[in-house]
């Protein structure tokens, strides 16, 4: 049991690390569909009255109307006037295709985290039987995983669970990001929901199911693991029969 709670925190910290990577990534992918795919459409003008003070909302102007004609208003006010960019949202089936790619990304950066370490302890453990006839349960992979999730299933449960009172004003940002892996099938589930008291049940499944993605790729890295299969041994021999 130690040597499982041991592996769990370890996973547990390549949770942490792949969260913060993933949300950069996730970041980058949206940078990227704002460059490419929208384009100013507009601004809103502020009025800064002083450089302590928060700049004051004047008007909004879009290059489709023609002239800015409010802009003379405040011509003698020119210096002190701030224009913040609107872009034009982004087309749907780029939004959907770069989202798709984003996802696909995030979930292998957790793979890659994850197995290589699963399989070792699954390789292990074989070795331990093979020479020393140890058991071990098959599902040690999924123990570790699901140990791992824990934190990330408590908070889940208590938001849901307090959602009408301690948690109905809380953002789901918290547990979008703390789970970034799967940042594009949160923010597509949740559909513009900003508080826990606004999400649904079938909503809630999605996100136990997120969660869950851990320990079934713990699970499957322990199980080639513990059958002693290399995956990286078979793909080079497959490649250098094909030359050969």
């Amino acid at each position: 049991m130690k040597d499982i709670l041991l592996k769990s925190l370890k996973v547990y910290g390549h949770l942490i690390i792949v969260a913060i990577l993933c949300f950069f990534l996730v970041v980058s992918f949206n940078a990227l569909k704002i460059g490419l795919f929208t384009k100013d459409i507009g601004y809103d003008m502020y009025l800064r009255t002083s450089e302590d003070a928060e700049p004051e909302f004047l008007y909004t102007y879009f290059y489709e109307d023609g002239e800015d004609l409010k802009l003379k208003e405040y011509e003698d006010q020119k210096d002190n006037l701030v224009k913040y960019s609107i872009r034009s949202d982004v087309e749907k089936t780029p939004d959907i295709a770069l989202s798709v790619i984003s996802q696909i990304f995030c979930i292998m950066m957790l793979v890659s985290f994850l197995y290589n370490d699963l399989w070792k302890v699954g390789n292990k453990d074989f070795e331990a039987m093979r020479i020393h006839s140890k058991k071990f349960s098959r599902l040690k992979g999924l123990y570790i995983g699901l140990i791992a999730i824990l934190p990330s299933f408590i908070f889940l449960t208590f938001a849901l669970v307090t959602k009408n009172s301690v948690m109905a004003n809380s953002p789901i940002a918290l547990f979008t990001y703390s789970n970034s892996y799967a940042f594009e099938i949160i923010i597509a589930v949740t559909k513009g929901a900003m508080h826990w008291a606004d999400v649904k049940l079938w909503q809630a499944m999605v996100y136990y199911a997120v969660l869950f993605i851990t320990p079934i790729v713990c699970e499957i890295a322990y199980v080639i693991g513990f059958k002693d299969i290399s995956i990286g041994e078979k793909l080079i021999y497959k490649n250098s029969k094909k030359r050969g």
